[in-house]
């Protein structure tokens, strides 16, 4: 009588092996999925149509959409809400798919004069500049800082206690 365990030992290591290739081109294509970030602020488009101009105050507008992103540098009559969704598939590399700005205007009794909306229709790609920002002074070598550094330090009672100088 012929024996089994030998065909069914087999068939588990087929499968097996079977099994470790389906999980690591499983794990392969999981990590060519991107990656999906949300930044900022996500306005909700129920909430945004509260804010009538001329009717809502700026507690109001804080109490609808929150606190703004970023409020105007030069005065606080102007209020952003942005957010970013990005995806990356790498390491620091991020594609941006998609950019809100809302841009929420006061007037100077502080009701809503006016709310813009704004996709990634505005948005400017900016590349960073590799040039090194130029210092004023001269550049020393270690022996020229060596050298000019002899004799600036105090020793002793007149290094504890400058201020008592004063005439």
């Amino acid at each position: 009588m012929k024996s089994t365990a030998p065909a069914v030992s087999e068939w588990r290591r087929r499968n097996l092996s079977l099994a470790c290739l389906l999980i690591g081109i499983m794990s392969g294509l999981a990590g060519c999925s991107p990656q999906i970030n949300n930044h900022g602020h996500r306005i909700d488009p129920g909430a945004l149509s509260q804010i009538q101009p001329g009717r809502t105050g700026k507690q109001e507008v804080i109490g609808i959409l929150g606190s703004p992103s970023s409020i105007s540098t030069f005065d606080d009559e102007r209020w952003y809400y942005i957010s970013q969704k990005t995806e990356s598939y790498s390491f620091y590399i991020n594609d941006i798919t998609q950019q809100d700005v809302v841009t929420i205007n006061f007037d100077a009794s502080g009701l809503v004069s006016g709310v813009d909306e704004h996709g990634m229709e505005l948005a400017k790609a900016i590349e960073p500049v590799d040039d090194e920002t130029p210092t004023l002074g001269k550049d020393l070598t270690l022996l020229e800082q060596f050298v000019g550094n002899i004799g600036r330090f105090e020793t002793g009672e007149s290094a504890a206690a400058p201020a008592s100088r004063l005439p």
